[in-house]
């Protein structure tokens, strides 16, 4: 029997390909070639029908999807832990709004995203949603790096450092929305991204809800931060992609199911800004789709998918009183396949099937802690963390080889976070003690 020769086979003690939810294949290979995954199949078989370029095994780790970071705003890893234990809007107006008001720019842009990408390589995230100023720079350093994802045009009602109002941001926007129109990139797609509805009304709202249909965008837009902002929006029935939906009441909810948005859970920021606790179980129950994000470095204070997994399922049940709400294979799903159809791409990604792309991470399960094992799903949620991702591919390009990344230079990252960070500290210091003359 002739072999076919593919890009790459990876042998692994455990697959968890997400579909079916809950299966867990061991001794397993995922053959990819071109991009794609080809085949899923036992090792023997594997071994029998196949000879891959590159051949890796991986016989003490577990095979995942590789996690869709549904929300955040990459590049301000730079202002990481830069104020914490404020409230949502004093957080905003006394310490970010004028900290970027100084310092975002392209090049503030490219570093951060770069850092930020390299974070979340290294913690197993494949795919990242965005919303920030200066998506060209952002796009750029996916494109280098090799990393995954949707791109938000950012628009306010207001002056941001990337343009003067919605006529500008609705203007820069569109070359964008074709240049990376669904299926014109393998990597990159483009969402059209209003902060919220306190910084933007209802007349830019249509507009770019027109342009986002033009071009078969999504929308991608923080909603129900707070109780107050409960009340007042009526958002969820113009966006796709909902972050944070805070909320208690069971009419949004039902709004939501109706209007076919879908919700990303950001349990950590929530929490940190005391933005309440989303009603998750019953979003689910009630066929909402929701994915999870980190929000960005500077309200989280990190960007780790798989501590969002754990705090997601652990909120659950304490927000239910039920042991039972949301199990691991459900907050697993709710990184990786839900991610993805918030996105548009779960054709694409999001579970470990024959024709997907070949998004992929591997997970040391034979470290001290990591033992024993009975159950690989529980175990990915409840006990691995992102310090266990060994390996990542994405569209079947090795980013992460034995804990090393390949396209980024970490020495530099490194030294570039600490120049930027020098610049914003002698700021933030000038302007402490201004306030203090006042």
């Amino acid at each position: 029997m002739t072999k076919q020769t593919v890009d790459l086979v990876l042998y692994a003690a455990y697959v968890i390909p997400v579909v079916p939810q809950g299966v867990v294949l061991e001794d397993a290979a995922v053959v990819t070639h071109d991009s794609r995954i080809v085949a899923l199949l036992p090792s023997a078989e594997a071994q029998q029908s196949f000879v891959g370029v590159e051949e890796k095994r991986l016989d003490h780790h577990i095979l995942l999807p590789g996690l869709v970071n549904l929300h955040t705003h990459a590049p301000m890893s730079l202002l990481r832990g830069l104020s914490d234990d404020k409230a949502l809007h004093d957080w905003l107006a006394e310490d970010m709004w004028p900290t970027e008001k100084e310092f975002v720019s392209p090049e503030f842009i490219e570093k951060g995203m770069m850092h930020a990408v390299a974070e979340m390589i290294r913690g197993g995230t494949t795919c990242c949603n965005n919303m920030y100023f200066f998506p060209d720079a952002i796009c750029d350093v996916l494109g280098r790096t090799g990393m995954r994802g949707a791109v938000g045009q950012g628009i306010t009602d207001m002056a941001t450092p990337y343009g003067s109002g919605p006529d500008e941001f609705l203007a820069k926007a569109e070359p964008n929305l074709k240049k990376y129109a669904p299926g014109c990139h393998d990597l990159i797609t483009v969402t059209m991204a209003p902060h919220s509805p306190y910084t933007v009304g209802g007349d830019t709202l249509l507009r770019l809800d027109s342009m986002a249909k033009k071009y078969d965008a999504r929308v991608h837009t923080h909603l129900h931060e707070t109780e107050a902002e409960c009340r007042d929006s009526e958002m969820q029935n113009r966006s796709s992609m909902c972050c944070h939906k805070s909320d208690q009441k069971l009419r949004p909810l039902a709004n939501f199911k109706r209007a076919g948005a879908h919700v990303v859970h950001c349990p950590t920021s929530n929490l940190k800004l005391a933005s309440g606790i989303a009603r998750v179980a019953e979003m689910l129950r009630r066929g909402v789709n929701v994915g999870l994000g980190t929000d960005g470095a500077a309200s989280n204070n990190t960007l780790d998918m798989f501590g969002e997994m754990k705090l997601a399922a652990l909120l659950a049940k304490a927000e239910t009183q039920q042991s039972t709400s949301v199990p691991a294979a459900e907050a697993l799903k709710m990184a990786t396949l839900n991610g993805a159809r918030a996105l548009g791409l779960e054709c694409e990604i999001g579970s470990i099937e024959v024709g997907k792309r070949a998004d992929i991470i591997a997970v040391e399960c034979d470290s001290i802690e990591m033992l024993p094992m009975y159950n690989a799903v529980s175990h990915v949620v409840y006990v691995a963390s992102r310090n266990h991702v060994s390996d990542v591919w994405v569209n079947g390009k090795q980013l992460l080889r034995n804990c090393e990344l390949t396209t980024i230079n970490e020495t530099q990252v490194k030294i570039d976070v600490h120049q930027w960070a020098e610049r914003i500290r002698i700021f933030r210091n000038a302007q402490h003690q201004q306030d203090g003359y006042t």
